[in-house]
């Protein structure tokens, strides 16, 4: 019977995990779970940056088709345009009545388009503040603020606030518009 008791004494010893390897294997696992938290929050800032730059691509496709399309809900519009401004949270696609060829206050806003949150246009060019693009029936002739000559290009630079993601569109005269 002593030998017996003996026995048990051993194996219960070989047993079990000390409180330093439980220590260890929970801080891994807490590291692992804390940096997939942070990329998938990364990811996911990526993905509405994303989702923002090919709405704002969609918005000039549409304005450029609505001029080449004829579409004239008054027969008062000359053609169509997007507006945007540095350091705001919205764009606009405007109709163009007074034929100036690009946006005044006093054209038809057919859509104000939101960003998401934390997503604003963080620079435009040829302008340091704003940049008008704008369409004239029936080719379209492109116009970027104002100005219909061979090369010119506009950009629209969205980024999210407080990191350096960004996305970049381009739209030429030539009426190619692209993102890098």
């Amino acid at each position: 019977m002593l030998r017996i008791k003996k026995k048990q004494a051993h194996i219960s010893q070989q047993f079990g995990f000390t409180m330093v390897e439980l220590l260890v294997v929970m801080f891994v696992i807490s590291l692992l779970a804390a940096l997939s938290l942070a990329g998938y929050h990364n990811g996911q800032k990526r993905y509405v940056l994303s989702q923002d730059s090919q709405r704002l691509m969609a918005s000039l496709r549409k304005a450029q088709n609505m001029s080449m399309s004829g579409i004239d809900i008054s027969g008062q519009y000359y053609g169509y345009g997007i507006y945007a401004e540095k350091d705001n949270t919205s764009y606009i696609i405007y109709a163009d009545e007074n034929n100036n060829s690009s946006f005044q206050p006093s054209d038809t806003t057919i859509e104000t388009i939101s960003l998401s949150d934390k997503i604003e246009i963080e620079s435009v060019s040829p302008l340091p503040n704003k940049v008008d693009i704008f369409f004239s029936p029936p080719n379209p002739t492109t116009y970027i603020n104002g100005s219909a000559a061979v090369g010119v290009s506009g950009t629209i630079t969205l980024g999210i606030e407080d990191t350096s993601l960004t996305k970049i569109i381009t739209i030429t005269t030539a009426g190619l518009i692209q993102r890098n």
